[in-house]
């Protein structure tokens, strides 16, 4: 996982855009309603870091990590906190901040800046601050940013330093390319094929017959308890309602049918409709000249053609329909023209329209009495969705008071069920045979959202069907099940462990003397212990590729080792040892392939660029006076982590 956060950040796409990501997160995320206030309980109001005297407060640190935690576990969904920092994430995340700080420190000393207009204007492209009519919402950033516990001026301050950082790295790292005699060597070892032998020692021929002491099984549970380490947990207690109970609620009124039927009268009233083709010119001479055409007999595919032109069928369509499409001189023309015949060609803002009726169709009108279940079916649906949108809103007004969700169930009649222990992504370690299925799939994305203290919550299960409201109940910190559940498994660990230095021996005995594969067969079959038959390995760096991560171990060392060599490496699992030889090379000529010759260019350009930026930000931290505060992150992390719940 933090290769995946390296990877980004140091990315030709990363280092351009990490500075606005950090500058920005915590207001995207206030607008899309993730919980990660700027205040930040527990831990002072002290700096982690000072960049020549500018510091990155505790509340700014602890929220931003949240918040960056909170996406990448949009990705990764079983990923805690604890992991996250472990994998160096909350590292991470600091660095990024402090260059981005030293970045825009280097830019104000060399005379760069960012206008108040510049700043607007990034504000104004947040999607999450734009209305209904696509333009930036005031109310929607003032609502976002009070929420968030955030200031405006800490907003805009955080965004400028963004786009001056942005100002200084995109220059510096765009358009970087690598000359192609450079690449060259590059190119070739994507063609390269590589001929080998791979034996296996396993740690079960050496594992002890007997079985543990108690001491033995417990001291070995003790180092080793993140191999058993179960994700963190969370027990949900909800209940599901559905809008057909609020249905004998609904009633539609005489005078409601008549009402909405009047409204509408021009849509049932009796019409008449023509099936038309088109075609649209320039100049009024032009579609003149076509009507003629095809009044003398042409059809209107063939006049089309002759003017380079393809007609168009409108389908069937109603005077007011051509009316708003096109303009009301098209239509009268059509509607005055007959069937069979062009109409006297008329313009709209498209130009001349030469409009042939291929057939006119009466519709006749409907009565009250014809449409009315129609109808009173449609103001039955807008009363129900009403009634529902009233009953929901009136939940949460209740919930945001301070009802209980056992309040909530008892008043509305509604049954309580309780979840089994559940990882994030909906799968119960004590009951393996769940599935997170119906109200799940809408709790779970939240529930794994929320603090412990956090009250119910309102979820559309079906859209203007069904609902769900829930609370967790419980949650279960990630950490190792009791020992006496898994006892046999962590009994077999111990076994395989205590045969692995055994194996290993066994191994780098039979490595070293492995100069060549006879070597190698020889030592194998002349091993004091049985092993499995020696296997053959022919591959090259193509299929390697294409197989995206999915390589064994030891055929991925293969492409790392120089040819005649002998390597060991440790199996999954402590399973055992693998002897890898490497007997030949087949280097590839890459300059007979163009085509990979220019991709590994652009590939190594990109590298080129990372390098660029990493270089740049470093000589703009070593300009700039860094302090940071180890007691400090250290606080943040623990109470990012719940490590002073625990404590």
């Amino acid at each position: 996982m933090i290769s995946f956060f390296r990877s980004f950040f140091q990315s030709k796409i990363g280092l351009a855009i990490s500075f606005i990501f950090l500058a920005l997160i915590a207001v995207a995320f206030a607008a899309s309603d993730v919980t990660g206030g700027a205040t930040f309980g527990g831990v002072s109001s002290e700096s982690v870091a000072e960049i020549d005297g500018d510091g990155i407060g505790t509340a700014e640190f602890s929220s931003t990590v949240s918040n960056a935690f909170n996406q990448f576990r949009q990705q990764n969904p079983q990923l805690d906190m604890a992991a996250f920092e472990a994998q160096g994430g909350i590292d991470s995340i600091l660095e990024q901040m402090v260059g981005s700080y030293a970045a825009s420190a280097f830019g104000q000393s060399i005379g760069l800046g960012a206008s108040k207009r510049l700043v607007d204007s990034e504000i104004a492209g947040i999607q999450a601050f734009k209305g209904a009519d696509g333009r930036f919402d005031e109310t929607l950033f003032r609502n976002a940013l009070a929420q968030q516990g955030l200031t405006e001026a800490r907003v805009r301050l955080d965004i400028e330093r963004g786009l001056l950082s942005d100002q200084l790295m995109i220059p510096a790292t765009f358009g970087s390319k690598m000359a192609s005699q450079m690449a060259l060597p590059y190119a070739g070892l994507i063609l390269e094929g590589r001929e080998g032998n791979i034996a296996f020692v396993p740690s079960a021929a050496f594992a002890p017959k007997t079985a543990p002491s108690e001491a033995q099984l417990q001291s070995f549970f003790s180092r080793n308890g993140a191999r058993y380490r179960i994700p963190e947990r969370r027990v949900l207690r909800y209940a599901t309602f559905i809008t057909d109970r609020f249905r004998d609620q609904v009633k539609v009124t005489d005078a409601e049918i008549a009402a909405l039927y009047k409204t509408r009268s021009a849509e049932f009233a009796a019409t008449e409709k023509r099936d038309l083709e088109q075609l649209i010119v320039p100049t009024e001479a032009a579609a003149k000249a076509i009507a003629a055409k095809i009044n003398g007999g042409a059809s209107m595919a063939a006049a089309a053609k002759d003017a380079g032109l393809a007609p168009v069928d409108l389908g069937l369509r109603s005077k007011e329909e051509l009316t708003r499409d096109a303009s009301p001189a098209v239509a009268n023309a059509v509607f005055a023209a007959a069937s069979g015949k062009v109409a006297t060609p008329a313009k709209s803002a498209l130009g001349w329209h030469v409009v042939r009726i291929d057939s006119i169709s009466a519709i006749a009108g409907r009565s009250l009495a014809q449409v009315r279940a129609t109808l009173e079916n449609e103001i039955a649906q807008e009363k129900l969705r009403q009634t529902v949108a009233d009953f929901t809103a009136n939940l949460e007004d209740r919930i945001a008071d301070g009802a209980s969700l056992a309040d909530i169930a008892k008043d509305e009649k509604l049954t309580l069920e309780v979840s089994p222990e559940l990882l994030a992504n909906g799968q119960s370690p004590s009951r393996p045979d769940f599935a997170p299925i119906g109200a799940y799939q809408a709790m779970l994305p939240v529930a794994f959202g929320l603090e412990e203290d956090a009250g119910p919550q309102l979820v559309e299960v079906q859209q203007g069907k069904e609902f769900a409201i829930f609370e967790v109940q419980d949650i279960k910190r990630a950490a190792p099940p009791p020992l006496a559940s898994i006892r046999e498994r962590v009994a077999r660990d111990w076994a395989l462990a205590q045969g692995l230095s055994s194996a290993k021996k066994l191994a780098d005995s039979i490595a070293k003397s492995s100069r060549t594969s006879a070597d190698l067969a020889k030592a194998v079959t002349g091993a004091k212990v049985p092993l499995p038959g020696i296997e053959q390995i022919a591959t090259n760096r193509q299929t390697i590729m294409q197989q995206q991560g999915r390589v064994p171990p030891p055929v991925a060392l293969l492409f790392s080792m120089a040819e005649g060599t002998t390597k060991v490496l440790e199996g999954p699992n402590r399973t055992g040892w693998f002897i890898v030889h490497l007997s030949k090379i087949n280097r590839g000529d890459a300059s007979k392939v163009p085509e990979l010759l220019q991709a590994t260019r652009t590939q190594l350009g990109q590298v080129v660029a990372d390098e660029y930026g990493q270089q740049l930000m470093a000589a703009m931290k070593a300009t700039t006076n860094v302090k940071r505060n180890p007691a400090a992150i250290k606080r943040v992390k623990d109470q990012l982590t719940g490590r002073t719940r625990e404590n």
